[in-house]
């Protein structure tokens, strides 16, 4: 593995590049973020934009915005609504268990002054998507995935509100391909390249699922999308993103954060909070297959930002991260109806041999605590 010189990201993060002094294109992204980008030309930009939807008599929402009942979805939600002046419709794509925390801040968003719309899924299809996305993608969280970005789509079309608000372009926060690092706008290109793990819907119907029951994570057609003239932006393109700014801004006015710390394998307490395996099972799967976590895409942003030290940052993320998730183990087991041998067996399976310590027939060498060693952290 090789790691960035000035943030801790690995070459083995998807779709990362390296320049010729071995730095990643993340950090790049970050130096343009705070030196080369007039951010009040690209609010006056957004401003503009937001004009052309605003609903002046006020009889219907100006535009939708997604929410998890996450910091950043709730910081999108409050920037619109208080300070660009616009009405917006919260929709919300219930993860397959939510957490009481999450559902605390949906309540905390209503109590602010906003509708939301909550759009769930069927369990027996979320069910078999959940399965399929741990035993067969790698991503346990594969469906949600999917739903948060099928849903406001499709609600978009049913309630005729052309505007999308989500949150930062992650191509250009955490780095990815030149295409979408200067994008503000996504579509279903975007989606399928970045979301879908390779699977799309069509594939589950060619396995024998009923395409009726796969409503929700099908993306709309573009006819539909003409029709109302659906646009969805990425409010980071208009607005300097930063997490732990948002988060602060949040928790001021009534945000509730984890109060038992950071979720397992991360770094902050304000994140990851509405679903029960995202902050941790699938963080941790992530670790398995590219020897680093979610504590590692926060320190980096610190990092970025002039916040920590690299130094620090390593020592951080190597305490952190690679520990089996427990807070919510029993609860997974039951949801997707797996065994225990099941699941470890599967974890092995996604795990990289080339990070991780094997012995002299291949297998996985595991410490005292049932953790993969990983072999050098490199750095």
């Amino acid at each position: 593995m090789r790691y960035c010189r000035k943030c801790v990201y690995p070459d083995t993060r998807p779709e990362q590049v390296f320049d010729e002094e071995g730095v990643c294109d993340a950090c790049r992204s970050a130096e343009k973020k705070c030196s080369d980008i007039d951010w009040q030309k690209r609010r006056e930009e957004l401003i503009k934009t937001l004009r052309q939807y605003k609903n002046e008599e006020g009889t219907w929402w100006d535009c939708i915005i997604p929410v998890s009942g996450g910091k950043n979805s709730c910081y999108q939600a409050y920037k619109m609504k208080y300070e660009y002046g616009m009405n917006p419709l919260l929709v919300n794509f219930i993860p397959c268990e939510m957490t009481d925390i999450g559902n605390r801040n949906l309540l905390f968003l209503r109590d602010l002054g906003f509708d939301i719309i909550q759009v769930g899924a069927n369990r027996k299809i979320y069910r078999e998507m959940s399965r399929k996305g741990f035993f067969d993608l790698g991503d346990c969280c594969w469906p949600e995935h999917i739903g948060l970005f099928t849903t406001p789509f499709k609600v978009a079309i049913q309630y005729n509100i052309p505007l999308i608000v989500y949150g930062e372009n992650s191509q250009f926060e955490y780095g990815g391909p030149q295409s979408w690092r200067e994008k503000n706008t996504l579509n279903r290109n975007w989606l399928e390249q970045f979301q879908m793990l390779g699977c799309r819907i069509s594939d589950l119907i060619d396995e024998g699922v009923d395409k009726k029951d796969l409503l929700m994570f099908q993306y709309p057609s573009e006819e539909e999308l003409k029709r109302v003239g659906v646009t969805a932006v990425f409010l980071g393109y208009y607005v300097f993103w930063d997490n732990k700014t948002q988060a602060e801004e949040m928790i001021k006015i009534g945000f509730e954060v984890n109060p038992d710390g950071p979720c397992e394998g991360g770094y902050f307490n304000f994140e990851n909070l509405d679903c029960k395996w995202i902050g941790g099972l699938h963080d941790y799967m992530k670790f398995l297959k590219y020897g680093y976590g979610r504590a590692t895409d926060q320190l980096c942003n610190e990092i970025r930002l002039g916040r920590l030290e690299r130094d620090k940052a390593l020592r951080l993320a190597k305490e952190l991260e690679g520990k089996l998730p427990k807070k919510y183990h029993q609860d997974y087991l039951q949801f997707i109806r797996c065994t225990e041998k099941e699941y470890r067996d599967n974890l092995d399976k996604f795990t990289n041999k080339k990070i991780f310590k094997t012995d002299k027939n291949g297998n996985l060498v595991k410490d005292e605590n049932g953790d993969v060693i990983k072999i050098d952290y490199g750095y």
